[in-house]
């Protein structure tokens, strides 16, 4: 399955900041004091976010996302980041996640990778409280 650079930044953008089923949304859910377990899911998003990227900037000479953006100025930097990537660059091999892989190919698990732990965050938005 072959997508253009719009298309990786779209699966993105919803994946990260759709108004459902999305990192954004999820964590909208959340009424006061958060599952400890949703900090973690949200470092470990950021630490994946950055080195998916750190990677692609290493194989294809793109721009690396700032060390100190958070998860939220990651998401949408990255969004920009992949809608700004040439064919050429999409189809550059690289080493991600212990695969072997395309750049457009690491996007896309990027992006399912970010839905399953905005899943996970939802999940644990509003935990049922037992008396």
């Amino acid at each position: 399955m072959t997508f253009c650079a719009n298309d990786l930044a779209a699966l993105l953008d919803e994946a990260n900041h759709a108004p459902w089923e999305s990192v954004r949304a999820a964590l909208a859910l959340i009424d006061g004091q958060p599952h400890p377990r949703v900090g973690w899911l949200t470092s470990h998003l950021t630490a994946t976010k950055r080195d998916c990227w750190a990677q692609i900037a290493a194989a294809t000479g793109a721009p690396a996302p700032d060390d100190a953006a958070g998860l939220t100025r990651l998401m949408a930097w990255e969004v920009d980041a992949a809608r700004a990537l040439s064919e050429e660059a999409l189809h550059t091999r690289l080493t991600f996640s212990d695969g072997d892989m395309t750049v457009a190919e690491a996007l896309r698990l990027n992006a399912r990778h970010t839905a399953w732990h905005a899943g996970q965050i939802a999940a644990l938005a509003n935990p049922v409280r037992l008396a």
